[in-house]
C-alpha cells in the first residue's frame, strides 16, 4: 500500500495555551473552566485560519478512552486534531509538504500571538517542526508516559 503522510506535532508540556482543559475534582468548576477553554480555542482556531490563509472547518469533538479530541479540516486537504487535556497534543496530517510547512510557520505564529514571551514559550515554538512518516510521532502512549511523568 502506498503511503506519504507528512505531519506538524506539537506538546504543550509547559501548559501555556488558555484551552487546555485541566481535570479537577469539582464538577461545577471543571464544566465552567471546559467553557472557558472552548470559548479560548475558538479564538485561537479563527487567529489560525487568518495566519493559515485557508478555511478551517470543525468536525467536532470525539472522547476516546475520556480524553477530548477536538477535530478540525483544511479547505484544501489535511486535518487537525487537538486533545485538549493537559498536557495538551496538536497534530496535523498532511500529504503535501509544502502545506504542511506553510501550516507549522501559520501555528507558530498563531501561538507567538497568544502566549505571553518567555523562555518556555520560545522553547514550545521552537519545537514545532514539519515531520515525515518516517519520524517519530507523538502518539498516545507516548502522550500517557509524559503525563505520567508530569504527575510526579
Amino acid at each position: 500500500m502506498k503511503t506519504k503522510h507528512i505531519f506538524v506535532a506539537a506538546l504543550d508540556v509547559g501548559e501555556l495555551l488558555p484551552f487546555t482543559i485541566k481535570k479537577n475534582g469539582n464538577l461545577k468548576k471543571a464544566l465552567e473552566d471546559e467553557e472557558i477553554a472552548r470559548k479560548e480555542l475558538e479564538k485561537f482556531i479563527d487567529i489560525l485560519e487568518k495566519n493559515f490563509k485557508k478555511n478551517i472547518y470543525y468536525m467536532g469533538i470525539d472522547i476516546i478512552a475520556g480524553k477530548n479530541y477536538e477535530r478540525f479540516i483544511f479547505e484544501d486537504s489535511g486535518f487537525f486534531e487537538i486533545m485538549t487535556e493537559a498536557p495538551l497534543a496538536m497534530n496535523a496530517h498532511f500529504v503535501n509538504e509544502k502545506a504542511a510547512q506553510k501550516f507549522a510557520e501559520a501555528l507558530k505564529k498563531s501561538l507567538s500571538s497568544i502566549i505571553p514571551p518567555g523562555p518556555v514559550t520560545e522553547m514550545f515554538i521552537n519545537s514545532i517542526q514539519v515531520q515525515k512518516e518516517e519520524s517519530e510521532q507523538l502518539t498516545y502512549k507516548k502522550w500517557s508516559d509524559i503525563k505520567k511523568i508530569r504527575n510526579l
